[in-house]
């Protein structure tokens, strides 16, 4: 199991990939919509980018509200309304702007992460959609196991001309 220091680490690895990755994309096919395996839906990298601004602020709160009262259920599904918006609202915005929101979101979810310890991580949590889990779960399925898959996304869409994951 990592500890608190190596977990923070690994976010912000993810952050700079991310955040590479994203300097390099081509403006041009931002909006074009890609490709999406069966019964998925097809996301943009403006669409990915939106959700990157999104999810780490709201996961951030989770994990300040879980410190808070270990007792609050914490996660949601894919259809809460705020997740759903950032998709919506990715479309109109341009590359600069979700980038300056990408890099925001990630700050704010290292904050958050600057508050865990160690005695925090076996902690177990009520995950609305899991149950009851240790927050290393949480963690690893919110954030950076989150990261990873969208880092993976971007890297694979043809927006994605320069540096690769």
């Amino acid at each position: 199991m990592m500890d608190a220091a190596a977990f923070r680490t690994l976010n912000h690895d993810l952050d700079v990939r991310i955040l590479s990755l994203v300097d390099h994309l081509d403006p041009g096919r931002l909006h074009s919509l890609e490709p999406a395996p069966e019964g998925a839906e097809a996301w943009s990298a403006a669409i990915v980018l939106g959700h990157l601004a999104e999810f780490p602020r709201f996961f951030a709160a989770e994990l300040r509200r879980f410190l808070a009262d270990p007792t609050a259920p914490v996660g949601r599904t894919h259809e809460h309304p705020e997740r759903l918006l950032a998709l919506q609202n990715a479309a109109g915005r341009s590359l600069d702007e979700l980038r300056t929101a990408v890099g925001a979101a990630f700050a704010d979810l290292a904050l958050a992460l600057e508050e865990l310890t160690d005695d925090h991580l076996p902690t177990t949590t009520n995950n609305r959609r899991y149950g009851d889990e240790p927050l290393t779960a949480f963690l690893d399925r919110y954030v950076t196991g989150h990261k990873r898959g969208h880092l993976d996304q971007l890297a694979s869409m043809p927006a994605a001309v320069g540096e690769r994951s």
